[in-house]
C-alpha cells in the first residue's frame, strides 16, 4: 500500500489524538472552577484527580486484552465516543462524592481510549513504514492547547461549567465521528501478549525515567491553573495560560522532535530536557506572578517534549525483550507516574503547600539528568 493511500488513516489517528488531548485540556481548565463551585480544598480536589487516575489504571490489563480481541480500530472508536460523553459528567456533580464518582468514570474512559489509540497508532506507523509516533503525540499536545484555549474563551464569556463541558464534548464527538471513517485496522491479530508487563532487567531504569517524566507532566496538566490562581494571583480566565503555555511549547517541540534527537543524540536530549524542566520550575516558584510562571511552565514543556518519545524508542530496541514488551514495560511505570503523581502533589500540598510540592519536581528533573547517561548507555550496547 502506497503512503498516499495511508494518508486518511494517518489523519484519522492524528484527529483521535487531537480530540483526546482536547478533552484533557478541557478537564485541566475546569479544575479551578470545580474547586471553586464545590468549595473544595486542594486535598479534596485531589480525591477527584485520584479517582480519575485509578479509573484508568484499574482497567489497563482488561483494556489490553479487549484491544487484542476486538481490534484497535473498533476499540478506539468506542472508547473515543464514550470518553466524549463521560467527560461532561463531573460538571453535573453537586457534591464531592458524586464529583469523585464522575471523575472515576471519566478516567476509566480516558484510560481505555489512551491504550486503544496508541495501539492503533502503532498499526498506522507500521503500515507507513517509518517512525511517525511523535507526530501523533504532537497532535495530542495541540489538542490540549486547543481545549484549554477554548475553555478559557468560554470562561471569559461567562459560560457556565456544564454548558462549557457540553460544547466541548459535542465538538469532540463530531471530530471522532469524522475520524472513524478513515481509521486503519489490523490485517491480522498480534500473537504477542497484551496488557500488564512489570518493568524488569535492563529496561527498568528506562521505566523509572519515564515515570519521573510523566509525573512532572501530569503535575503540569492538573496543577498549573490552580497554581496560577491560588499562588500567582491570576484570574480564572487567565489561570489557564499556564497549561496553555506548557502545551504550546510541548506541541511545537514534538513536531521538531526527530530533528532534535538526530542532532543532539538521545542522551543529550534527555539531559537538556531535564535541565530546562528544572530551570522552568524554579522560575515559576521563585517568581510567583502570572507572566514569569507561565513562561517557566513553557520551559518545562520544551524540556519534556521529547523525553518520553526517546525512552519509548529506546525501549523498543532492547534485545532482551520484543519491541512491544519493552515499550509496554516503560509505559506501565510511566503512565503510573502520569496518573498518580498529580493527586500526590495535591495531598502533599495540603501539608506542605502547593508551592513546596512543585519544588519537589525540580529534584525529579535533576534525577532525570543524572540517570540519563547510565540508562541509555546500558541500552545502547544492546541495539541491533
Amino acid at each position: 500500500m502506497m503512503r498516499r493511500d495511508l494518508l486518511p488513516a494517518r489523519l484519522a489517528a492524528s484527529a483521535i489524538f487531537f480530540g483526546n488531548g482536547f478533552g484533557i485540556g478541557t478537564w485541566a481548565a475546569q479544575l479551578p472552577r470545580f474547586k471553586e463551585s464545590l468549595g473544595l480544598s486542594d486535598g479534596q480536589l485531589s480525591l477527584g484527580l485520584l479517582a480519575f487516575s485509578l479509573g484508568a489504571v484499574a482497567l489497563m490489563p482488561i483494556i489490553g486484552w479487549a484491544v487484542a480481541v476486538v481490534g484497535s480500530r473498533t476499540m478506539t472508536t468506542i472508547a473515543a465516543f464514550t470518553f466524549a460523553a463521560a467527560l461532561s459528567l463531573p460538571g453535573f456533580a453537586p457534591n464531592l462524592s458524586l464529583f469523585v464518582a464522575a471523575a472515576l468514570v471519566a478516567g476509566a474512559c480516558n484510560g481505555t481510549m489512551d491504550i486503544a489509540m496508541n495501539t492503533n497508532a502503532t498499526v498506522v506507523e507500521k503500515a507507513w513504514g517509518s517512525a511517525i509516533m511523535s507526530s501523533f503525540h504532537a497532535f495530542f499536545s495541540l489538542g490540549g492547547l486547543a481545549g484549554a484555549g477554548a475553555s478559557g474563551l468560554l470562561i471569559a464569556l461567562d459560560v457556565g461549567i456544564v454548558p462549557t463541558l457540553l460544547i466541548s464534548c459535542l465538538g469532540m464527538g463530531l471530530l471522532f465521528l469524522i475520524a472513524s471513517f478513515g481509521m486503519l485496522g489490523e490485517t491480522e491479530r498480534a500473537t504477542e501478549g497484551h496488557g500488564f508487563a512489570w518493568p524488569r532487567g535492563s529496561v527498568l531504569i528506562l521505566a523509572v525515567l519515564a515515570m519521573f517524566c510523566f509525573l512532572v507532566e501530569g503535575a503540569m496538566v492538573d496543577w498549573t491553573a490552580i497554581y496560577l490562581q491560588t499562588v500567582a494571583g491570576a484570574s480564572l480566565e487567565t489561570a489557564v495560560t499556564g497549561f496553555a503555555a506548557f502545551s504550546l511549547a510541548m506541541t511545537v517541540c514534538r513536531f521538531m522532535g526527530d530533528f532534535v534527537v538526530r542532532h543532539l543524540g538521545r542522551v543529550r536530549t534527555l539531559q537538556l530536557g531535564g535541565l530546562l524542566s528544572a530551570f522552568g520550575l524554579a522560575l515559576a516558584l521563585l517568581l510567583p506572578q502570572p507572566l514569569p510562571a507561565a513562561f517557566g511552565f513553557a520551559l518545562v514543556g520544551i524540556g519534556l517534549a521529547n523525553t518520553v518519545p526517546v525512552l519509548f524508542s529506546t525501549a523498543g530496541q532492547m534485545k532482551d525483550f520484543p519491541p512491544s514488551m519493552g515499550v509496554a514495560m516503560v509505559a506501565t511505570l510511566g503512565y503510573g507516574g502520569l496518573l498518580l503523581g498529580p493527586p500526590l502533589i495535591g495531598f502533599g500540598g495540603e501539608i506542605f503547600g502547593l508551592r513546596a510540592m512543585l519544588g519537589v519536581l525540580i529534584g525529579l528533573a535533576f534525577v532525570i539528568i543524572i540517570l540519563s547517561q547510565r540508562a541509555l548507555q546500558r541500552a545502547t550496547v544492546q541495539f541491533s
